[in-house]
This record gives C-alpha cells, sequence and structure tokens, in this order.
C-alpha cells in the first residue's frame, strides 16, 4: 500500500499546523502572483524614480515625479489620504503619513489583484487533504 500512516501525536500535530493561514493566503495573494509582483515591480519603479528625480535633478517641477507612484496607487490612496485630512485637519497629514499610505495602498492594491487573478483563473482558495480511516492520502490518491 502506497499511503503513509497519519501520525496522532498532539505535539506533531502542532508543528505541521501553520498558526494562522490566513495571513499564509494574504501574503500569497499579495505577492505570489504574477500580476501582483508585476503591479509591485512597476510601483517600485515609480518610486525610485521619484527618489532619484527629486534628490539629483534640480528643477524646479522634481516634485511631480511622485505623481506616478500615486497614480499607479489609485482609487485606494485617495480614502487613505482623505482620512488623514481627517485625522490633521489644522495642518494636514505629515509626511510620513502620506509616504505610508502609498505603501499602504499599493499592498492593498496587489492583494486586491491577486484576489481576481484568482478568480480569474477558477481555482479554489486551498487545497484540503483527504483523510479516510486514518490514512493521509493526499499525494497517493484516494485507495
Amino acid at each position: 500500500m502506497n499511503a503513509t500512516p497519519r501520525l496522532r501525536d498532539p505535539e506533531t500535530l502542532r508543528l505541521h499546523t501553520h498558526p494562522k493561514p490566513w495571513l499564509r493566503d494574504v501574503v500569497r495573494l499579495t505577492f505570489g502572483n504574477p500580476v501582483s509582483r508585476v503591479y509591485l515591480a512597476l510601483f517600485a519603479a515609480a518610486v525610485v524614480f521619484a527618489v532619484v528625480d527629486s534628490l539629483f535633478v534640480g528643477r524646479p517641477d522634481a516634485s511631480m515625479s511622485g505623481v506616478w507612484a500615486a497614480l499607479l496607487t489609485s482609487p485606494t490612496l485617495f480614502p487613505l489620504w482623505f482620512a488623514g485630512d481627517a485625522l490633521w485637519p489644522d495642518a494636514g497629514a505629515p509626511a510620513w503619513y502620506t509616504i505610508t499610505t502609498l505603501g499602504v495602498a499599493a499592498l492593498l492594491n496587489a492583494l486586491l489583484l491577486g484576489l481576481v487573478h484568482r478568480g480569474l483563473r477558477g481555482r479554489p482558495a486551498a487545497t484540503e487533504a483527504v483523510v479516510s480511516g486514518g490514512w493521509h492520502t493526499q499525494r497517493h490518491g484516494d485507495h
């Protein structure tokens, strides 16, 4: 018989299970598909372009280079910016908040693109191992 018996030791069972499977799924959706990777690479290139342009170019309009990063993260960027304006109504949101929202919006967009990619491919969310009669049969088929 090709099936291997399943271990019933509770300590071994705890070592092999992932503590937060939802976190693993979120990371896979955000970074584990080609659509999200291409999007994040484009965003990173826009951010590098903005940083290089603002540091090494002495033109007065060098700050406009950051518009590309903002455009790539829209429409999820704008509610985050509006929330910053609501938190700091008098002086406006600080620079660290604006930069952080760019990164958060990019990660949120990558997650949404991963969900769309998975939905269009038609894959199930997760595959469970088949256990019948105490035998683990995931790699060996249903015997």
